[in-house]
Parts: structure tokens; sequence; C-alpha cells
């Protein structure tokens, strides 16, 4: 039997791409977010994710729908949905995220 620890704790914080941003990866597709109020990622993404969100709401943008996510809640997107996400509100939201959801459900 194998398995592998995710020690987020463990990790310090590293700025990401949007300058309200900051992220720690324990591994290739795992990451825990934390996005600042005011946070919109203006870039379309078309990878498969699972979000769970544990503080915060986010909104998860699709091309015909908009989802509001609250801490508790997650969803899982599908290869090829194109989506992007924005801070709902004024506090920080912090997620845990699974890219390229498809690897892990094998």
């Amino acid at each position: 039997m194998a398995f592998r620890v995710a020690d987020f704790e463990g990790l310090p914080w590293q700025a990401g791409a949007h300058p309200l941003e900051k992220k720690k990866v324990c591994a290739p597709g795992l990451t825990l977010l934390e996005f600042a109020p005011g946070f919109a990622d203006p870039n379309w993404c078309g990878r498969s994710h699972v979000l769970f969100v544990l503080a915060g709401a986010l909104n998860v943008e699709f091309r015909d729908r908009t989802l509001e996510l609250r801490a508790g809640n997650s969803i899982q997107i599908d290869s090829g949905t194109e989506h992007r996400v924005s801070v709902s509100g004024d506090t920080t939201v912090r997620l845990f995220v699974i890219s390229d959801a498809e690897v892990w459900a094998a």
C-alpha cells in the first residue's frame, strides 16, 4: 500500500500569478489557494478541477452562468469546460484545489 501526506501546514505561501493570489503547492495538482477581496481572474481556464471552498465565498463563472460557492461547498469541473473565478464579497477566500481531476479519479 502506498500513500502520500499533503502537509500544507509546513509549506510557505508563494505569490500567485495575480497580485491578490497566494498559494501552497504540495504536489503536482494539489494546491491550497487564497484570494484576497477584489480578486477576479481575467483568464478562462479549460483544465479539470475539483474545488473545495474552506473559507469565504467564491464565484465560479462559466460561459453561460455563474455559481457562488461558500465555505463547505465543492464543485467538480470537467476538462474542456471553460471557467474562471472571482471573490464574492469582502472576505478572503481559501480553497483546496485538485487540478486535472481525471488523473485522481482513476
